[in-house]
Protein backbone atom coordinates (compact mmCIF):
# COMPACT_ATOMS: atom_id res chain seq x y z
CA UNK A 1 0.00 0.00 0.00
CA UNK A 2 3.00 2.45 0.43
CA UNK A 3 4.53 1.40 -2.21
CA UNK A 4 1.44 2.36 -4.15
CA UNK A 5 1.34 5.83 -2.31
CA UNK A 6 4.76 6.86 -3.13
CA UNK A 7 3.75 5.74 -7.10
CA UNK A 8 0.50 7.70 -6.98
CA UNK A 9 1.58 10.85 -5.67
CA UNK A 10 2.79 12.93 -9.07
CA UNK A 11 -0.38 12.19 -10.47
CA UNK A 12 -2.10 13.34 -7.14
CA UNK A 13 -0.40 16.07 -7.37
CA UNK A 14 -0.58 17.10 -11.15
CA UNK A 15 -4.28 16.64 -10.20
CA UNK A 16 -4.34 19.31 -7.45
CA UNK A 17 -2.14 22.21 -9.39
CA UNK A 18 -4.46 21.57 -12.22
CA UNK A 19 -7.52 22.25 -10.68
CA UNK A 20 -5.71 25.38 -8.91
CA UNK A 21 -5.35 27.20 -12.42
CA UNK A 22 -8.90 26.56 -13.10
CA UNK A 23 -11.94 28.88 -11.30
CA UNK A 24 -12.43 29.57 -8.26
CA UNK A 25 -8.71 30.37 -8.10
CA UNK A 26 -8.06 30.68 -11.92
CA UNK A 27 -4.19 30.32 -11.51
CA UNK A 28 -4.34 30.21 -15.35
CA UNK A 29 -0.43 30.19 -16.09
CA UNK A 30 0.31 27.11 -13.61
CA UNK A 31 -1.63 24.78 -16.42
CA UNK A 32 1.96 25.37 -18.58
CA UNK A 33 3.47 23.78 -15.61
CA UNK A 34 0.79 21.35 -13.55
CA UNK A 35 0.88 18.17 -15.72
CA UNK A 36 4.99 17.67 -15.94
CA UNK A 37 5.02 15.62 -12.24
CA UNK A 38 2.51 13.13 -13.80
CA UNK A 39 3.69 13.13 -17.06
CA UNK A 40 7.42 12.01 -15.81
CA UNK A 41 6.16 9.52 -13.93
CA UNK A 42 4.31 8.13 -16.65
CA UNK A 43 7.54 7.16 -18.81
CA UNK A 44 8.45 4.07 -16.82
CA UNK A 45 5.90 2.69 -15.44
CA UNK A 46 3.54 -0.68 -16.53
CA UNK A 47 0.86 -0.61 -18.42
CA UNK A 48 -1.58 -1.06 -15.66
CA UNK A 49 0.77 0.97 -13.68
CA UNK A 50 -0.12 3.84 -16.79
CA UNK A 51 -3.86 2.95 -16.43
CA UNK A 52 -4.06 3.44 -12.11
CA UNK A 53 -2.12 6.57 -12.23
CA UNK A 54 -4.58 8.01 -14.81
CA UNK A 55 -7.64 6.80 -12.90
CA UNK A 56 -5.91 8.23 -9.61
CA UNK A 57 -4.95 11.74 -11.43
CA UNK A 58 -8.82 11.55 -13.89
CA UNK A 59 -10.96 11.00 -10.32
CA UNK A 60 -9.39 13.92 -8.07
CA UNK A 61 -9.65 16.61 -11.16
CA UNK A 62 -12.70 15.25 -11.65
CA UNK A 63 -14.10 15.78 -8.38
CA UNK A 64 -13.41 19.60 -8.58
CA UNK A 65 -14.61 19.94 -12.00
CA UNK A 66 -17.85 18.11 -11.17
CA UNK A 67 -18.35 19.41 -8.38
CA UNK A 68 -21.04 21.89 -9.76
CA UNK A 69 -23.68 18.94 -10.13
CA UNK A 70 -23.38 18.39 -5.90
CA UNK A 71 -25.46 21.18 -5.59
CA UNK A 72 -27.80 21.07 -8.96
CA UNK A 73 -28.87 17.76 -7.79
CA UNK A 74 -29.29 19.08 -3.83
CA UNK A 75 -31.06 21.45 -5.52
CA UNK A 76 -33.48 19.08 -7.40
CA UNK A 77 -33.82 16.82 -4.77
CA UNK A 78 -33.92 18.86 -1.49
CA UNK A 79 -31.44 16.43 0.01
CA UNK A 80 -27.25 17.40 0.26
CA UNK A 81 -26.83 13.31 0.39
CA UNK A 82 -28.45 12.52 -2.81
CA UNK A 83 -26.26 15.15 -4.46
CA UNK A 84 -23.21 13.17 -3.77
CA UNK A 85 -23.77 10.19 -5.25
CA UNK A 86 -23.84 11.16 -8.79
CA UNK A 87 -21.01 13.45 -8.36
CA UNK A 88 -19.11 10.71 -7.31
CA UNK A 89 -20.22 8.51 -9.80
CA UNK A 90 -19.78 10.74 -12.43
CA UNK A 91 -16.12 11.37 -11.46
CA UNK A 92 -15.45 8.00 -11.25
CA UNK A 93 -16.96 7.11 -14.41
CA UNK A 94 -15.29 10.24 -16.40
CA UNK A 95 -11.70 9.33 -14.52
CA UNK A 96 -11.40 6.64 -17.63
CA UNK A 97 -10.85 9.01 -20.02
CA UNK A 98 -7.42 9.81 -18.29
CA UNK A 99 -6.56 6.23 -17.45
CA UNK A 100 -6.89 5.83 -21.34
CA UNK A 101 -4.47 8.60 -21.94
CA UNK A 102 -1.90 7.83 -19.20
CA UNK A 103 -1.52 4.50 -21.35
CA UNK A 104 -0.98 6.42 -24.36
CA UNK A 105 1.41 8.71 -22.89
CA UNK A 106 3.19 5.68 -21.72
CA UNK A 107 3.20 4.50 -25.11
CA UNK A 108 4.92 7.74 -26.10
CA UNK A 109 7.38 7.44 -24.03
CA UNK A 110 8.27 3.82 -24.64
CA UNK A 111 8.80 5.15 -28.48
CA UNK A 112 10.72 7.87 -27.44
CA UNK A 113 8.41 10.42 -29.21
CA UNK A 114 7.15 12.43 -26.02
CA UNK A 115 6.44 15.22 -27.99
CA UNK A 116 3.35 13.09 -28.92
CA UNK A 117 1.95 13.05 -25.73
CA UNK A 118 0.64 16.57 -26.54
CA UNK A 119 -1.18 15.38 -29.55
CA UNK A 120 -2.68 12.29 -27.15
CA UNK A 121 -4.26 14.80 -24.89
CA UNK A 122 -5.63 16.62 -27.32
CA UNK A 123 -7.20 13.51 -28.93
CA UNK A 124 -8.82 12.10 -25.65
CA UNK A 125 -10.11 15.84 -25.18
CA UNK A 126 -11.77 15.45 -28.52
CA UNK A 127 -12.85 12.15 -27.77
CA UNK A 128 -14.69 13.06 -24.50
CA UNK A 129 -16.15 16.17 -26.17
CA UNK A 130 -17.73 14.53 -28.62
CA UNK A 131 -18.48 10.58 -27.74
CA UNK A 132 -21.77 10.23 -28.61
CA UNK A 133 -24.79 10.94 -25.35
CA UNK A 134 -22.15 11.30 -23.22
CA UNK A 135 -20.09 14.58 -24.67
CA UNK A 136 -19.03 17.09 -22.71
CA UNK A 137 -16.19 19.40 -23.50
CA UNK A 138 -15.88 20.64 -19.38
CA UNK A 139 -12.15 20.93 -17.85
CA UNK A 140 -10.46 21.37 -21.11
CA UNK A 141 -6.31 21.78 -20.56
CA UNK A 142 -6.74 25.59 -22.55
CA UNK A 143 -9.67 26.44 -20.14
CA UNK A 144 -7.81 28.55 -17.81
CA UNK A 145 -6.04 30.71 -20.69
CA UNK A 146 -9.29 32.71 -21.24
CA UNK A 147 -7.71 35.53 -19.66
CA UNK A 148 -4.61 35.59 -21.27
CA UNK A 149 -6.22 36.95 -25.30
CA UNK A 150 -2.67 37.23 -26.77
CA UNK A 151 -1.38 33.96 -26.05
CA UNK A 152 -4.57 31.69 -27.20
CA UNK A 153 -5.16 33.00 -30.69
CA UNK A 154 -3.94 29.37 -32.25
CA UNK A 155 -7.85 28.60 -31.37
CA UNK A 156 -8.96 30.00 -34.52
CA UNK A 157 -6.38 27.45 -36.51
CA UNK A 158 -6.96 24.82 -34.70
CA UNK A 159 -10.11 24.95 -31.91
CA UNK A 160 -9.31 24.64 -28.13
CA UNK A 161 -7.78 21.75 -28.63
CA UNK A 162 -4.73 23.35 -30.57
CA UNK A 163 -4.35 25.46 -27.30
CA UNK A 164 -4.55 22.68 -24.91
CA UNK A 165 -1.58 20.42 -26.95
CA UNK A 166 0.05 23.40 -26.64
CA UNK A 167 -0.27 23.36 -22.68
CA UNK A 168 0.40 19.72 -22.83
CA UNK A 169 3.56 20.19 -24.78
CA UNK A 170 4.61 22.81 -22.49
CA UNK A 171 4.37 20.42 -19.77
CA UNK A 172 6.44 17.32 -22.28
CA UNK A 173 9.22 20.58 -22.12
CA UNK A 174 8.92 20.81 -18.16
CA UNK A 175 8.90 17.00 -17.72
CA UNK A 176 11.99 16.16 -19.92
CA UNK A 177 13.64 18.86 -18.21
CA UNK A 178 13.37 18.44 -15.28
CA UNK A 179 14.05 14.49 -16.12
CA UNK A 180 17.59 15.71 -17.10
CA UNK A 181 17.16 14.82 -20.76
CA UNK A 182 19.78 15.93 -23.07
CA UNK A 183 19.83 19.23 -24.51
CA UNK A 184 18.91 17.96 -27.94
CA UNK A 185 15.52 15.91 -27.01
CA UNK A 186 13.95 19.66 -25.55
CA UNK A 187 15.05 21.91 -28.87
CA UNK A 188 12.50 20.42 -31.51
CA UNK A 189 9.09 20.90 -28.82
CA UNK A 190 10.62 23.64 -27.53
CA UNK A 191 10.85 25.46 -30.75
CA UNK A 192 7.60 24.51 -31.37
CA UNK A 193 5.92 26.23 -28.37
CA UNK A 194 8.05 29.03 -29.20
CA UNK A 195 6.32 29.33 -32.86
CA UNK A 196 2.79 28.32 -31.61
CA UNK A 197 3.28 31.29 -28.98
CA UNK A 198 4.44 33.81 -31.82
CA UNK A 199 1.80 32.72 -34.09
CA UNK A 200 -0.74 33.57 -31.71
CA UNK A 201 0.78 36.90 -31.38
CA UNK A 202 0.71 37.29 -34.92
CA UNK A 203 -2.82 37.08 -35.18
CA UNK A 204 -3.60 39.33 -31.75
CA UNK A 205 -2.14 42.01 -33.93
CA UNK A 206 -4.59 42.10 -36.77
CA UNK A 207 -7.27 44.08 -35.85
CA UNK A 208 -11.11 43.28 -36.64
CA UNK A 209 -12.64 44.88 -39.33
CA UNK A 210 -16.11 45.73 -39.73
CA UNK A 211 -19.21 48.28 -38.57
CA UNK A 212 -20.00 49.30 -35.03
CA UNK A 213 -23.37 48.24 -33.86
CA UNK A 214 -24.69 49.02 -30.57
CA UNK A 215 -25.87 45.78 -29.12
CA UNK A 216 -27.73 45.00 -25.65
CA UNK A 217 -26.88 42.12 -23.71
CA UNK A 218 -30.35 41.60 -21.19
CA UNK A 219 -29.89 40.16 -17.62
CA UNK A 220 -32.54 39.22 -15.78
CA UNK A 221 -31.83 39.12 -12.08
CA UNK A 222 -34.46 36.89 -11.84
CA UNK A 223 -33.83 32.95 -11.07
CA UNK A 224 -35.31 30.72 -13.70
CA UNK A 225 -33.74 27.83 -12.31
CA UNK A 226 -35.28 27.08 -9.24
CA UNK A 227 -38.09 29.60 -9.57
CA UNK A 228 -39.97 30.96 -7.13
CA UNK A 229 -43.79 32.26 -7.24
CA UNK A 230 -44.49 35.38 -9.06
CA UNK A 231 -41.31 35.16 -11.09
CA UNK A 232 -43.15 35.62 -14.00
CA UNK A 233 -44.39 39.41 -13.13
CA UNK A 234 -40.73 39.60 -12.77
CA UNK A 235 -39.56 38.51 -16.07
CA UNK A 236 -42.26 40.92 -17.45
CA UNK A 237 -41.19 44.11 -15.71
CA UNK A 238 -37.39 43.21 -16.56
CA UNK A 239 -38.07 42.43 -20.20
CA UNK A 240 -40.51 45.19 -20.71
CA UNK A 241 -37.48 47.76 -18.89
CA UNK A 242 -35.10 45.97 -20.98
CA UNK A 243 -37.10 46.85 -24.13
CA UNK A 244 -37.34 50.59 -22.94
CA UNK A 245 -32.94 50.99 -22.26
CA UNK A 246 -32.39 49.31 -25.27
CA UNK A 247 -34.34 51.78 -27.30
CA UNK A 248 -33.30 54.41 -25.86
CA UNK A 249 -29.71 53.38 -26.46
CA UNK A 250 -29.85 52.84 -30.23
CA UNK A 251 -29.43 49.17 -29.93
CA UNK A 252 -29.36 47.33 -33.20
CA UNK A 253 -30.39 44.06 -31.36
CA UNK A 254 -31.47 42.90 -28.09
CA UNK A 255 -30.49 39.42 -26.74
CA UNK A 256 -32.44 38.08 -23.91
CA UNK A 257 -31.53 34.44 -22.04
CA UNK A 258 -33.08 31.48 -22.50
CA UNK A 259 -36.36 30.41 -20.47
CA UNK A 260 -38.45 33.46 -21.30
CA UNK A 261 -40.57 31.99 -23.93
CA UNK A 262 -42.66 28.89 -24.36
CA UNK A 263 -44.43 27.42 -27.29
CA UNK A 264 -47.68 24.52 -27.31
CA UNK A 265 -46.93 24.90 -31.31
CA UNK A 266 -44.90 26.69 -34.04
CA UNK A 267 -44.54 30.17 -33.62
CA UNK A 268 -44.59 32.96 -32.51
CA UNK A 269 -43.86 31.43 -28.79
CA UNK A 270 -45.78 32.45 -25.71
CA UNK A 271 -43.67 35.03 -24.39
CA UNK A 272 -44.06 36.43 -20.36
CA UNK A 273 -43.99 39.45 -21.60
CA UNK A 274 -45.30 42.24 -24.03
CA UNK A 275 -43.06 43.43 -27.04
CA UNK A 276 -42.93 46.08 -29.69
CA UNK A 277 -43.89 44.88 -33.09
CA UNK A 278 -41.89 47.12 -35.17
CA UNK A 279 -38.67 48.51 -34.55
CA UNK A 280 -36.00 46.77 -32.24
CA UNK A 281 -35.14 43.03 -33.39
CA UNK A 282 -34.35 40.37 -30.48
CA UNK A 283 -33.63 37.22 -29.79
CA UNK A 284 -34.17 34.87 -27.03
CA UNK A 285 -34.89 31.43 -25.68
CA UNK A 286 -37.51 28.55 -24.82
CA UNK A 287 -39.14 25.86 -25.47
CA UNK A 288 -41.03 25.09 -29.01
CA UNK A 289 -43.88 21.93 -29.59
CA UNK A 290 -45.19 19.36 -27.84
CA UNK A 291 -44.63 16.10 -29.07
CA UNK A 292 -41.39 16.62 -29.77
CA UNK A 293 -40.51 19.70 -27.79
CA UNK A 294 -37.20 21.49 -28.97
CA UNK A 295 -35.52 24.07 -26.63
CA UNK A 296 -35.17 26.71 -29.17
CA UNK A 297 -33.64 30.30 -29.78
CA UNK A 298 -36.11 32.32 -31.13
CA UNK A 299 -35.89 35.86 -33.55
CA UNK A 300 -38.19 38.63 -33.85
CA UNK A 301 -37.50 41.19 -36.94
CA UNK A 302 -41.06 41.88 -37.82
CA UNK A 303 -41.38 38.17 -38.67
CA UNK A 304 -40.78 35.13 -36.16
CA UNK A 305 -38.03 32.65 -36.97
CA UNK A 306 -36.49 29.84 -34.62
CA UNK A 307 -33.18 27.64 -34.54
CA UNK A 308 -33.39 24.09 -32.51
CA UNK A 309 -30.90 23.21 -29.91
CA UNK A 310 -29.06 20.48 -31.20
CA UNK A 311 -26.51 19.00 -28.00
CA UNK A 312 -28.94 18.48 -25.16
CA UNK A 313 -27.99 18.16 -21.63
CA UNK A 314 -27.69 14.60 -20.77
CA UNK A 315 -30.27 13.73 -17.53
CA UNK A 316 -31.10 17.57 -17.68
CA UNK A 317 -32.91 18.13 -20.91
CA UNK A 318 -32.94 14.06 -21.90
CA UNK A 319 -32.72 10.90 -19.43
CA UNK A 320 -31.89 7.82 -20.58
CA UNK A 321 -33.16 4.91 -18.86
CA UNK A 322 -36.15 7.27 -17.68
CA UNK A 323 -38.82 4.80 -17.43
CA UNK A 324 -37.04 1.80 -16.37
CA UNK A 325 -34.45 2.59 -13.63
CA UNK A 326 -37.10 3.05 -10.79
CA UNK A 327 -34.51 5.21 -8.77
CA UNK A 328 -34.54 8.24 -11.21
CA UNK A 329 -37.89 9.56 -9.55
CA UNK A 330 -36.15 9.93 -6.38
CA UNK A 331 -33.86 12.77 -8.36
CA UNK A 332 -36.93 15.50 -9.30
CA UNK A 333 -35.15 15.35 -12.94
CA UNK A 334 -36.79 17.55 -15.39
CA UNK A 335 -40.42 16.16 -16.84
CA UNK A 336 -40.41 14.84 -20.51
CA UNK A 337 -37.50 14.68 -22.88
CA UNK A 338 -36.43 17.08 -25.15
CA UNK A 339 -35.42 16.51 -29.08
CA UNK A 340 -32.67 17.39 -30.48
CA UNK A 341 -32.71 19.66 -33.64
CA UNK A 342 -31.26 18.67 -36.59
CA UNK A 343 -29.07 21.38 -38.16
CA UNK A 344 -27.54 24.09 -36.59
CA UNK A 345 -29.59 27.30 -37.65
CA UNK A 346 -28.08 30.72 -38.26
CA UNK A 347 -30.58 33.34 -39.12
CA UNK A 348 -30.78 37.26 -40.59
CA UNK A 349 -32.44 39.31 -37.54
CA UNK A 350 -32.16 43.09 -38.33
CA UNK A 351 -29.27 43.76 -40.21
CA UNK A 352 -26.96 41.58 -38.70
CA UNK A 353 -27.06 37.05 -39.74
CA UNK A 354 -26.62 35.79 -36.05
CA UNK A 355 -25.86 32.32 -34.96
CA UNK A 356 -27.91 31.05 -31.75
CA UNK A 357 -26.30 28.96 -29.57
CA UNK A 358 -28.35 27.92 -26.30
CA UNK A 359 -26.67 27.81 -23.03
CA UNK A 360 -24.78 23.79 -23.28
CA UNK A 361 -24.20 24.77 -26.95
CA UNK A 362 -21.28 27.34 -25.76
CA UNK A 363 -19.07 25.11 -24.87
CA UNK A 364 -18.69 23.18 -28.30
CA UNK A 365 -16.62 24.24 -30.95
CA UNK A 366 -17.79 23.02 -33.89
CA UNK A 367 -21.29 24.93 -33.50
CA UNK A 368 -19.10 28.16 -33.39
CA UNK A 369 -17.64 26.66 -36.57
CA UNK A 370 -20.60 25.94 -38.34
CA UNK A 371 -22.48 29.23 -37.44
CA UNK A 372 -19.73 30.80 -39.23
CA UNK A 373 -19.51 28.99 -41.94
CA UNK A 374 -23.24 29.61 -42.29
CA UNK A 375 -22.20 33.12 -42.41
CA UNK A 376 -22.78 34.50 -38.69
CA UNK A 377 -21.82 37.82 -38.39
CA UNK A 378 -22.11 37.85 -34.45
CA UNK A 379 -22.41 34.67 -31.89
CA UNK A 380 -25.42 34.94 -29.63
CA UNK A 381 -25.18 32.98 -26.13
CA UNK A 382 -28.86 32.48 -24.75
CA UNK A 383 -28.43 30.55 -21.20
CA UNK A 384 -29.78 29.69 -17.96
CA UNK A 385 -26.82 28.85 -15.03
CA UNK A 386 -29.01 29.85 -12.35
CA UNK A 387 -29.02 25.89 -11.07
CA UNK A 388 -25.49 26.14 -10.22
CA UNK A 389 -24.76 29.58 -9.46
CA UNK A 390 -21.90 29.70 -6.91
CA UNK A 391 -19.94 26.93 -8.18
CA UNK A 392 -17.17 26.76 -10.71
CA UNK A 393 -19.64 25.77 -13.87
CA UNK A 394 -20.61 29.27 -14.76
CA UNK A 395 -17.10 30.60 -14.66
CA UNK A 396 -15.95 27.95 -17.21
CA UNK A 397 -18.93 28.29 -19.13
CA UNK A 398 -18.05 31.89 -19.18
CA UNK A 399 -14.81 31.10 -20.24
CA UNK A 400 -15.85 28.96 -23.56
CA UNK A 401 -17.41 31.63 -24.66
CA UNK A 402 -14.34 33.57 -25.11
CA UNK A 403 -12.61 30.56 -27.25
CA UNK A 404 -15.94 30.59 -29.61
CA UNK A 405 -15.50 34.01 -30.46
CA UNK A 406 -11.94 33.54 -31.48
CA UNK A 407 -12.50 30.32 -33.33
CA UNK A 408 -15.51 31.51 -35.27
CA UNK A 409 -13.55 34.71 -35.77
CA UNK A 410 -16.49 37.41 -34.52
CA UNK A 411 -17.69 39.22 -31.81
CA UNK A 412 -20.29 37.26 -29.02
CA UNK A 413 -22.69 38.50 -26.87
CA UNK A 414 -23.89 36.42 -23.96
CA UNK A 415 -27.54 36.89 -21.97
CA UNK A 416 -27.83 34.89 -18.68
CA UNK A 417 -30.32 35.63 -16.34
CA UNK A 418 -28.51 35.99 -13.29
CA UNK A 419 -25.21 36.11 -15.43
CA UNK A 420 -22.63 36.13 -16.62
CA UNK A 421 -23.81 38.40 -19.44
CA UNK A 422 -20.93 39.67 -21.19
CA UNK A 423 -19.55 41.14 -24.61
CA UNK A 424 -16.74 39.31 -26.30
CA UNK A 425 -15.18 40.34 -29.55
CA UNK A 426 -13.02 38.72 -32.06
CA UNK A 427 -9.90 38.55 -30.42
CA UNK A 428 -11.53 37.03 -27.24
CA UNK A 429 -11.49 40.36 -25.07
CA UNK A 430 -14.24 41.07 -22.94
CA UNK A 431 -15.23 44.40 -23.59
CA UNK A 432 -17.83 44.62 -21.13
CA UNK A 433 -19.85 42.48 -18.07
CA UNK A 434 -22.77 42.64 -16.11
CA UNK A 435 -22.40 42.20 -12.32
CA UNK A 436 -23.61 38.41 -11.45
CA UNK A 437 -27.16 38.11 -10.26
CA UNK A 438 -28.79 41.78 -10.56
CA UNK A 439 -31.52 43.29 -13.50
CA UNK A 440 -28.82 45.15 -15.91
CA UNK A 441 -28.72 46.28 -19.68
CA UNK A 442 -25.28 45.75 -20.79
CA UNK A 443 -24.50 47.48 -23.44
CA UNK A 444 -21.64 46.70 -25.76
CA UNK A 445 -20.53 48.46 -29.27
CA UNK A 446 -19.22 45.53 -31.38
CA UNK A 447 -17.42 45.77 -34.75
CA UNK A 448 -19.59 43.55 -36.55
CA UNK A 449 -17.85 41.39 -39.85
CA UNK A 450 -19.46 42.11 -42.80
CA UNK A 451 -18.42 38.13 -43.12
CA UNK A 452 -16.41 36.13 -40.73
CA UNK A 453 -13.02 35.44 -40.08
CA UNK A 454 -13.21 31.91 -39.98
CA UNK A 455 -10.07 30.00 -40.98
CA UNK A 456 -11.29 27.56 -43.69
CA UNK A 457 -9.19 24.42 -42.10
CA UNK A 458 -10.18 25.13 -37.96
CA UNK A 459 -11.14 21.98 -37.63
CA UNK A 460 -8.26 19.55 -39.36
CA UNK A 461 -6.60 19.19 -36.13
CA UNK A 462 -9.45 18.25 -34.08
CA UNK A 463 -8.89 15.11 -36.50
CA UNK A 464 -5.31 14.93 -36.50
CA UNK A 465 -5.30 14.68 -32.64
CA UNK A 466 -8.03 12.25 -32.63
CA UNK A 467 -5.83 10.30 -35.07
CA UNK A 468 -2.91 10.09 -32.74
CA UNK A 469 -5.18 8.10 -30.29
CA UNK A 470 -5.52 5.39 -32.68
CA UNK A 471 -1.71 5.99 -34.56
CA UNK A 472 0.36 6.00 -30.98
CA UNK A 473 -0.53 1.89 -30.41
CA UNK A 474 -0.78 0.67 -33.82
CA UNK A 475 3.10 1.69 -34.04
CA UNK A 476 3.85 0.43 -30.54
CA UNK A 477 2.19 -3.01 -31.75
CA UNK A 478 4.51 -2.68 -34.87
CA UNK A 479 7.42 -2.26 -33.24
CA UNK A 480 6.76 -4.86 -30.39
CA UNK A 481 6.31 -7.19 -33.20
CA UNK A 482 9.30 -6.36 -34.70
CA UNK A 483 11.54 -6.77 -31.65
Amino acid sequence: MKARLLKGWPAALSALLMLAAFPPLNLGLLAFAALAPWFISLRGTSGWGAFRSGYLFGFLFQLGQLWFMQPLISGWTKSFAMGIGPWVLGSAGTALFFALFAVLARQCWRLQAPWAIALVWAGIEVFRSYIPFLGFPFGLAATPLWQYAPIIQTAHYGTIYLVSAWVALANVVLALFLAKEPAAKLRTPLLVCFLIFSLSLVRYTVQPQGTKKVIIAGQLGVNLGFVEPGYQLKVQAAVESLFERAKIQGASLLVLPEGTAQSDGEIPPNLLFDYPRTGLPFVLGGQRGVKPRYQSAYAYDGRWQFADKTKLVIFGEYVPGRDWIPFLKSFNLPGGDLTPGDKVGTYDVGDIRVGPMLCFEGLFADLAIQHARNGAQLLAILSIDDWFMGTNAPEQLKAASVFRAIEAGVPLIRAASLGYTLAVDARGHILSEAPLREFFALRAELTIPDKPDLFPWIDVFPWVAIGSCVVVPVVAQWKQRRV
